[in-house]
């Protein structure tokens, strides 16, 4: 987003993310992660033009790539 915001002169100074996690329960009871939202906190002069792109931004980033497809594990231990 920062990125965003300097090729087109915007500050991004007084821009912040709150991120919130949403729990859920499975059927024996047990919590899990449901949901992860991000809130995109800008200031009241931030072009409402470009609130719809921020969030677009926002879903290329890597970190949520690799959430939406996560990478196998492995765990396993070694003698050295």
């Amino acid at each position: 987003m920062l990125s965003f915001c300097e090729n087109r002169k915007i500050p991004a100074d007084n821009i912040s993310l709150v991120q919130r996690l949403e729990y859920g329960k499975t059927p024996d009871g047990k919590t899990f992660i449901d949901k992860i939202v991000i809130e995109i906190i800008v200031p009241p002069d931030f072009p409402e033009k470009y609130h719809q792109a921020l969030i677009k931004v926002a879903d290329q980033c890597a970190v949520k790539k690799a959430i939406m497809n996560p990478p196998k594990f492995e765990v396993k231990t070694l003698v050295k």
